[in-house]
């Protein structure tokens, strides 16, 4: 073999051997970074199993800290494309933080979590006693003696499910842990699932790799709070319109309005009324006061005898029953003789709740 064929003979090797060396370089780095490559040259991201929310033990799980998923490992789960990253702390909270060790302002946050307040979307509750009430003005939702969720304005459910979409993964932080557990048991009372949403825990308690300092000090030896670095979220309520209680409304639907409502691809709620039946009197009473107190939310009502004849039965098998129309298509409809919707016929609140995870009221 000539001397120069030689030379191209151990380039090529070079070459292919660099390129190879590079080749796994590139595959290393991209498996770190959860990519992968098509048969097209397109990437897309591999995203690791998350294990299932699990409480962790003794105070913390009381507050809804997860056992796998909080504030020692939550650097393994930052930058998903399949979650969202809530702070739930308010800028500077009236409630005394400090007399528990904490801190009343947002003095820094894990980078890649944007802030809204948890006080301004519900009732805090629950707080200790050496930090006092808290924060006392208006909220979205306010806490109810029995656990559920009142909406306070007509956008309160919507300015949720804007921020916390129900196809994502959710992973919640306050400072201690409270906040987010709030946060947590409000979303699933109103049907979020609860597999997909993570209380973190507690800032106050992070020392990983990706704090964001607030809290700064100048040059004199004053302390301030660098708020502007914060990705945060207002909710105006000046601007929001109240859920007032008025009149009832509920209008009578015939057979030719329900396929036209069908055909026009309209939405609405249908109470099927039996007539004469205890159960359907119960619920209507309820429908007329839920309606009254969504600020008139209008129902439509439509005899059995009529409902029977356009309604597949096996979409709406019982009666009375509240059925919802979706775009022209039955999405829901209560069940009499179901274990889960049973006692909605019993319980006005279930039934608003029931209507909450089909439609805004």
């Amino acid at each position: 073999m000539a001397e120069s064929e030689m030379n191209n003979t151990k380039a090529w090797a070079i070459i292919s051997a660099v390129a190879a060396t590079l080749a796994v370089m590139v595959a290393g780095t991209m498996f770190f970074l959860g990519l992968t490559v098509g048969q097209n040259g397109t990437t897309r991201e591999i995203l690791a199993e998350l294990p299932e929310p699990e409480l962790s033990d003794g105070q913390r799980g009381e507050l809804g800290i997860d056992k796998n998923i909080n504030e020692s490992t939550i650097d393994k789960y930052l930058n998903r494309s399949d979650a969202v990253y809530w702070d739930l702390r308010m800028l500077e909270d009236p409630g005394n933080y400090e007399s528990i060790g904490g801190d009343r302002y947002l003095s820094g946050i894990v980078k890649g979590f944007q802030v809204v307040p948890y006080p301004y979307i519900a009732t805090v509750s629950g707080l200790p006693s050496s930090v006092g009430a808290g924060y006392t003005g208006p909220t979205l939702f306010s806490l109810q003696e029995d656990g559920s969720y009142k909406a306070n304005y007509q956008e309160s459910l919507r300015i949720i499910e804007d921020l916390f979409p129900k196809d994502k993964v959710i992973f919640l932080m306050c400072g201690g842990g409270g906040y987010s557990g709030m946060m947590k048991k409000l979303l699933v009372s109103l049907g979020w699932d609860e597999k997909k949403i993570y209380d973190v825990g507690g800032y106050w308690f992070y020392e990983g790799e990706n704090k964001i300092e607030i809290k700064e000090t100048a040059a004199d030896g004053k302390t301030y709070y660098a708020f502007w670095k914060i990705p945060y979220h207002e909710i105006d309520f000046k601007k929001l319109t109240p859920k007032t209680v008025g009149e009832a409304q509920v209008v009578d639907l015939s057979v030719a309005d329900y396929n036209k409502m069908l055909s026009d691809k309209k939405s609405g709620l249908i109470f099927v009324d039996q007539g004469g039946c205890v159960t359907a009197e119960r619920m209507r009473g309820f429908i007329d006061e839920i309606s009254a107190e969504n600020n008139g939310a209008k129902f439509y009502k439509m005899m059995w005898s009529e409902a029977k004849e356009v309604m597949p039965h096996e979409k709406v098998p019982y009666y009375p029953s509240l059925v919802i129309i979706k775009d022209g298509e039955i999405i829901a409809s209560l069940k009499a003789d179901s274990f889960e919707d049973g006692p909605i016929y019993n319980d006005k609140k279930l039934l608003e709740n029931w209507i909450l995870k089909y439609t805004v009221l």
